[in-house]
């Protein structure tokens, strides 16, 4: 599935990889409320849904003009990945009903 976030970063989601049992411990890392798990969680997550190739692509959208990655903004753009794939696959199983 094709995503657009708002901030117009484009990339290819295959759903099943979000429904792995890999992607969800990581998530459940991510919302365990500690910071180092939250930390592992997401250095997991991410490359694991989008691949090497998408996370560098990520990478380079997210950096602010010294280079430097905010983890703050890679959070919020990979929340909101993950909101607009909840909401295709919302869509596409009211579709199919």
């Amino acid at each position: 599935m094709k995503i657009h976030t708002m901030s117009g970063f484009v990339c290819d989601v295959n759903e099943k990889k979000a429904q792995d049992w890999r992607f969800a411990k990581a998530l459940a890392d991510w919302d365990s409320g500690d910071e180092s798990r939250l930390m592992k969680g997401m250095t997991y997550a991410i490359p694991f849904l989008l691949g090497e190739e998408q996370e560098a692509l990520l990478m380079d959208h997210v950096k602010d003009e010294d280079g430097i990655i905010s983890t703050e903004v890679i959070l919020a753009e990979f929340r909101e990945i993950l909101n607009l794939m909840s909401n295709e696959v919302k869509k596409s199983q009211t579709s199919q009903a």
